[in-house]
């Protein structure tokens, strides 16, 4: 960059601070704060990091907080849930074609992984973001709704987030998700049984 060119403040946001694991549980610590998050960046690619802060941070009683893709390998759910306290997954279609398409991802192991996350004991979470034109079928809603009571429980909480355009970084041709969807999902989720419906974005 030549230096008579400024950063934008956008720009010096996005470039972070480089923390070591032991600067964010002692931060943590001094702001008595009862937990780390590890999110806005999906943490399975700063894994070997987020591992070092949170075996750290359980040392110290703090607890520890995914928000995940969920699309990780068994060997990342084996190495993180022994100090995993809690995961918000993004489950974002039941349909295996989008995932693909959009994603560049499989729905499978997905779904196998927040199965593995409950059954260890982890408090989870699910969140779908619904995008119109793309994953907004009221049947494929559905099936979410069935997949968390039937295969995680009916109190898994299932926040249901409406999809902006202009805070997209693709999808901007797309418009706002009409409340009304989000209205329907909620429905689709409490008619299946669920305890804990949440609209976001809102």
């Amino acid at each position: 960059m030549p230096k008579d060119q400024k950063l934008t403040d956008k720009q010096i946001a996005a470039l972070g601070e480089e923390l070591a694991p032991q600067e964010i549980v002692a931060q943590t610590i001094k702001n008595n704060c009862p937990s780390i998050s590890y999110t806005y960046t999906e943490p399975t690619i700063f894994l070997e990091w987020a591992l070092n802060t949170m075996k750290l941070a359980k040392d110290k009683g703090l607890k520890n907080i995914w928000v995940t893709n969920g699309f990780m390998s068994a060997e990342t759910i084996k190495l993180i849930t022994p100090y995993l306290n809690a995961a918000n997954v993004d489950l974002k279609s039941f349909d295996d074609e989008f995932y693909r398409k959009t994603c560049g991802a499989k729905l499978a192991p997905v779904l196998d992984n927040l199965k593995t996350l409950k059954k260890s004991g982890v408090h989870l979470e699910i969140t779908t973001l619904i995008i119109p034109t793309l994953s907004d079928d009221l049947k494929m809603l559905e099936q979410i709704a069935r997949f968390i009571k039937d295969e995680l429980d009916e109190n898994t909480p299932w926040h249901i987030s409406r999809f902006f355009p202009d805070i997209a970084w693709q999808l901007n041709n797309l418009s706002p998700t009409p409340l009304e969807t989000l209205k329907k999902a909620e429905q689709i989720g409490l008619k299946a049984g669920l305890k804990y419906v949440h609209l976001g974005n809102v």
